[in-house]
C-alpha cells in the first residue's frame, strides 16, 4: 500500500505575477465581503492578510481551499437569512458582519498548519490544512443550514431537545449538511491534486480522510459548545442565549465556563481536527 503522503506536491508559486495576480484576488474577495456586509472593516483586512499569508505558504491550493469556504459560507450566511436573523439576534453573542476575530477563530488553524508546510515541505500538512477547512465548512453548513430544520436539535451532552441556533445542538439535517460541507472542501483539494497529476487510490484515501477530519471538527465544536461554551439566561425572555450581556447588563451564567464563546469552540475544534489529521497521515 502507498504511504498517505507519497503525494509529494510543492505548492508553492515562483512567478511574481502570480503573487500579484493572487493578492489582488484576495484584496478583491475582502473588498467584495465588506461591500456585501459579510465582513466589518478590520475582518475584511484580516482576511485580506490571511489569504495572503495562506498564498505565501501553500501557494494556490490553500488559496482555493480558503475561498471555497469563503464563499460558500458567505452565500449561505445570505440564503433565507429573513428566517434565521432573528434567531441569531436572539441567542447568538454576536450577529451581523463577521469581525476580525471571526475571521480568526475560522482561518487560524489553517495558517498554524501552513506554516510548518512552508517550512518543512512535509505533504502531511497539505492534508491537515485541508482538514482544517473542512471542519470550520462543515460547522458553518451545519449552523447556516440546520438552523431551518423542521426537528428540534438536541444536545450531544444530554440528547434532549435545544432551541434551534443553540451552540451544542445538533439535528440529521445539520448533520447532513455538515458532512456536506466538508466534502466540498476535500473534493477542492481532490480537483488540485488531479491537475497537479496525481490521481488513484491514494487520493480518494486523503480526500476521505479530509471529509471525516472535517466532520470530526464539527462533531468536537458542537461536543465542546454543548459541554463548556458558556450559556447564560436571557434577563429579557428568561430562554439561554449565548449573550453574556444584554443591554449593558450582565446575563447569568447557567452553563459552561464564561471565557469559552463560540469564536473559541470555532478555533478550538478546527485546530484539533487539523492535528488528529496530521498525526494520522505523518505517523501511519
Amino acid at each position: 500500500m502507498e504511504n498517505l503522503t507519497d503525494y509529494s506536491l510543492v505548492a508553492q508559486t515562483g512567478s511574481i505575477l502570480e503573487h500579484v495576480i493572487y493578492i489582488f484576488f484576495s484584496l478583491a474577495g475582502a473588498f467584495f465581503a465588506y461591500w456585501r456586509k459579510s465582513l466589518r472593516p478590520s475582518a475584511a483586512l484580516g482576511a485580506f492578510l490571511l489569504a495572503v499569508a495562506l498564498y505565501l505558504a501553500g501557494g494556490p491550493l490553500f488559496f482555493m481551499l480558503l475561498m471555497v469556504f469563503f464563499l460558500s459560507s458567505t452565500f449561505l450566511s445570505h440564503f433565507k437569512a429573513g428566517l434565521k436573523d432573528p434567531i441569531a439576534a436572539r441567542i447568538h453573542a454576536k450577529s451581523g458582519p463577521r469581525d476580525i476575530v471571526q475571521v480568526v477563530a475560522n482561518g487560524g488553524a489553517a495558517l498554524i498548519m501552513a506554516v510548518p508546510f512552508a517550512i518543512s515541505q512535509n505533504p502531511a500538512y497539505l492534508v491537515a490544512v485541508a482538514a482544517s477547512f473542512a471542519a470550520c465548512n462543515a460547522d458553518t453548513w451545519a449552523s447556516e443550514i440546520g438552523i431551518l430544520s423542521r426537528r428540534a436539535p438536541v444536545s450531544l451532552i444530554t440528547l434532549k431537545p435545544v432551541n434551534p441556533g443553540l451552540s451544542g445542538g445538533v439535528s440529521p439535517l445539520g448533520l447532513l449538511a455538515s458532512l456536506g460541507g466538508s466534502a466540498v472542501v476535500a473534493l477542492t483539494y481532490g480537483l488540485f491534486q488531479l491537475m497537479a497529476g496525481n490521481s488513484g487510490e491514494l487520493l480518494w484515501m486523503q480526500m476521505g480522510i479530509i471529509t471525516l477530519g472535517g466532520l470530526l471538527g464539527s462533531i468536537l465544536d458542537s461536543l465542546m459548545g454543548a459541554a463548556i461554551q458558556a450559556k447564560y439566561i436571557s434577563r429579557e425572555t428568561g430562554e439561554l442565549t449565548e449573550k453574556p450581556n444584554q443591554n449593558n447588563k450582565p446575563n447569568q451564567l447557567h452553563s459552561g465556563l464564561s471565557f469559552v464563546n463560540n469564536d473559541f469552540v470555532n478555533f478550538a475544534s478546527s485546530l484539533l481536527a487539523a492535528v488528529l489529521v496530521f498525526i494520522f497521515i505523518d505517523f501511519q
